[in-house]
Parts: structure tokens; C-alpha cells; sequence
């Protein structure tokens, strides 16, 4: 299912090492030498992309950038938005806030 998301989001003939799809793969420039604003990485353990995000997030922090990555056991992509009222999401807005107003 994750290969049908991905030819649906990348350019026809794109390969998953596309930079949109792989900001660290062969095709993309470096992100060492770009200044970037601090991360937010939400990663559901139960995601399809979990591996990815959570690569994402690892990749970032090796190169020295400002990262944060908060896991949410047993969600799903998308769980904010299928179960808005849920704890997870209510758990999720007190991440963002936080993060969003600690200065990171």
C-alpha cells in the first residue's frame, strides 16, 4: 500500500530516492550545510511510514540539527485527524504547543 502512496504523490518515473520522497537519498543535495529552524518529528509507531519518520528524525539529529522526535505507541498515520478527540491527538496539540511556544 505505501509503494501505491508513494507513485501517487512522485512525479511519473520517480523512484523512492525522488527528494520528495528522500530527503537523504542520492538525488537530494545536502542538508548538512543548510541552517534549519528547529524539527518537530511525530512519529505513530503503528505507521506504514514509521521506519522513514523515524530514519528522518535520526538523520537530522547525526547532522548536529535541532530535532525532537515524539513516538505515539499504537496510532496510525493520520490519528489526529481520524480520531481528533482522542488522547493522542489531545496528547499530539500539547506537543505542538509546547514545542511551538518553548522557542524550539
Amino acid at each position: 500500500m505505501a509503494d501505491q502512496l508513494w507513485r501517487m504523490s512522485l512525479p511519473v518515473e520517480a523512484s523512492m530516492d525522488h527528494p520528495l520522497a528522500n530527503p537523504f537519498g542520492p538525488e537530494s543535495p545536502s542538508l548538512a550545510p543548510v541552517e534549519l529552524p528547529p524539527a518537530l518529528v511525530v512519529a505513530p509507531l503503528s505507521d506504514v511510514l514509521r521506519d522513514r519518520v523515524l530514519g528522518y528524525g535520526a538523520r537530522l539529529k547525526d547532522m548536529g540539527k535541532a530535532v525532537e522526535v515524539v513516538q505515539f505507541e499504537g496510532e496510525q498515520h493520520g490519528f489526529s485527524v481520524r480520531q481528533p478527540l482522542g488522547e493522542a491527538a489531545s496528547e499530539l496539540l500539547r506537543v505542538i504547543k509546547r514545542f511551538v511556544y518553548s522557542g524550539n
